[in-house]
């Protein structure tokens, strides 16, 4: 089964379209996590489920 899932993989354009995906993908996400002013927003998301408001 594996053997003939990779040997529909011919197209090298194909494999090499999907990688830069992938990876530009990636890469806009860990600029997208650690771009500058983020620290203070994720700082109070990690305290919202910790704040005592009226709870009912």
């Amino acid at each position: 089964m594996k053997q003939f899932a990779l040997s529909q993989f011919n197209e090298i354009y194909l494999i090499v379209i999907g990688f830069f995906l992938f990876f530009s993908v990636f890469i806009g996400a860990i600029f997208w996590v650690y771009r500058k002013g983020s620290k203070k927003h994720y700082d109070y998301l990690s305290q919202l489920p910790l704040r005592e408001e009226n709870r009912t």
